[in-house]
């Protein structure tokens, strides 16, 4: 049992560092961005378009590769190699023509997706056909990402975890080399609608880019990207079954995100890319541990499932659900100590003010609230479909989005966009309880010890209130240093406390370090 929680670890620790270059990127691409175009009227056309795409990619690919590629490639591969191989190529297949269909169908009624999604724009008509372009350049995007998800996953299940996560990189090395060219000094200058067109462009490129990074380890992997018929193929037919109701539950928090970008449709301009900006933010702690976590855990709890190993299948999640807490719980008040300081930090530069700041850092300190909620529904959900239960996690997230889309107009018409994500943050906290409730119900797993989360918490709250006793005291110099002095001084402090209250589980964040 050391031996696996070693590897683990390692997994975890490898897919985390390959997640965390990634994300920085990530934020030097979108602090550019806005530097480039503002928070107004033009960067709201293209994160609701690449909201659109979000949702497809997330759901299609991301989402039902989780669900139903991951546990029946485990299966057939169980059964002989030559089984994997072809359940990979009926897979492929599948991913591909429909992702191809749906590229299409969405760049042919672009201005019905739009109009649909961003409703409020039909009364700025400039804004609302800008839309609906960068909606339809983006489509083939969605081809290029979802085969890569596919190869991701194959790779995952292979036990490479660190170069697959490098390749999204592709997508923000592609987007700031596209914004450094067009930011140069030049004879004539470019309409900003033609560079937000040519933004699109350049992020359906990167598409390809990370495609063509995968390629040549998924072939040593013995993979190849031949065609054949998946209902042919009974376990392709099976993980369809599964994948097909489970893949919007595997995208809960894009689900929620796209509902407040409706809703945002009709505040003030600027808002949509606010509510994107802070979900990215929020995004950082999920996707370098909950969802790393549960991206490795997601093929070993498949294993111990279908072997019927049922304390083996409660150690790994519960050892995931504490590695995660001690990241997740800390962040999310350090977010909220911090919220300005790092808005300011990231995104004023250039067109972007400190107003669109403040817009920011009010909407990031409400989703913060329900970090912990997006990371207990991101490992219970890979948990339940390790197990082979679909029918729960979809309970819960339409549960889940039926409440969020009730919360969402109250909230908005009393706190404009911070309400939007105050009802993200509830939904997500009150899905959560019905997951852990479920777990608890329908497997062996037991979410341990309260004193460990007690402890958590408490060393998180002295870490918040140094963050909050920091910004305080530097108000007067600027947000960059204020965060220097906070956020390294913050981690100090929590984990001498985490020491002081003699927490052993430390240990899976540090190494045996500290």
């Amino acid at each position: 049992m050391r031996e696996k929680s070693i590897l683990f670890l390692k997994r975890l620790r490898a897919l985390s560092s390959a997640t965390l270059a990634t994300k920085l990127l990530g934020y030097a691409r979108d602090a550019a961005l806005v530097a480039v175009f503002g928070g107004g009227a033009l960067t709201d056309a293209y994160y609701a378009a690449f909201r659109i795409l979000n949702l497809f990619r997330r759901t299609v690919g991301e989402g039902a590769v989780n669900a139903g590629f991951i546990p029946a490639l485990e299966k057939e591969k169980a059964v002989s190699s030559e089984h994997g191989l072809r359940f990979f190529s009926a897979a492929w297949t599948l991913v591909f023509f429909l992702s191809l269909m749906l590229a299409g169908l969405g760049a042919f009624f672009r201005k019905e997706l739009v109009e649909l999604t961003s409703y409020g724009f039909t009364v700025r008509p400039e804004q609302f056909m800008l839309t609906a372009s960068v909606t339809a350049i983006l489509m083939p995007h969605l081809i290029f990402v979802n085969a890569s998800a596919l190869f991701q996953a194959a790779l995952n299940a292979a036990g490479r975890f660190f170069l697959p996560a490098l390749a999204p990189a592709a997508f923000s090395i592609t987007i700031i080399g596209y914004l450094l060219f067009i930011n140069r000094p030049g004879p004539a200058e470019i309409p900003d609608n033609l560079k937000i067109l040519g933004l699109a462009g350049a992020a359906t490129l990167s598409g390809l880019i990370q495609v063509l990074i995968l390629l040549p380890m998924l072939k040593r992997e013995g993979y190849n990207l031949s065609f054949s018929n998946p209902f042919k193929n009974p376990a392709t037919a099976r993980s369809l079954l599964l994948a097909a109701p489970a893949a919007a539950a595997m995208a809960q928090d894009q689900i929620a995100f796209f509902i407040n970008t409706i809703y945002a449709s009709f505040l003030e301009p600027g808002s949509i890319t606010a509510i994107y900006n802070a979900a990215r933010i929020i995004q950082f702690p999920i996707s370098l541990f909950a969802a790393a976590a549960a991206a490795v855990t997601l093929p070993e709890l498949s294993r111990h499932s279908a072997l019927n190993r049922s304390e083996e299948f409660s150690a790994v999640l519960d050892g995931a659900f504490k590695t995660s807490a001690l990241i997740i719980i800390p962040a999310a008040l350090g977010l909220m100590a911090l919220s300005l300081p790092i808005c300011s930090t990231l995104f004023e530069h250039g067109r972007f003010t400190h107003e669109q700041s403040r817009l920011t850092a009010g909407v990031l300190f409400y989703l913060s609230l329900g970090l912990a909620g997006f990371g207990v529904n991101k490992l219970a959900a890979s948990a339940c479909y390790g197990a082979g239960n679909v029918k729960t996690p979809v309970k819960i997230v339409v549960l889940q989005t039926l409440l969020n889309a009730a919360l969402c107009f109250p909230l908005m018409r009393s706190m404009g966009a911070k309400g939007l994500a105050l009802a993200t943050a509830l939904s997500s906290l009150a899905a959560s309880a019905l997951f852990i409730r479920a777990l608890r119900k329908n497997s062996s797993f037991s979410p341990g010890r309260p004193v460990f989360y007690f402890k958590v918490l408490g060393a998180s709250a002295l870490m918040c209130a140094f963050c909050l006793i920091t910004a305080r005291a530097m108000a007067s110099f600027h947000p960059a240093l204020t965060v220097a002095a906070a956020v390294p001084g913050g981690i100090a402090v929590y984990f001498a406390a985490l020491k002081a209250l003699k927490l052993e589980e430390r240990r899976l964040i540090t190494g045996g370090l500290f």
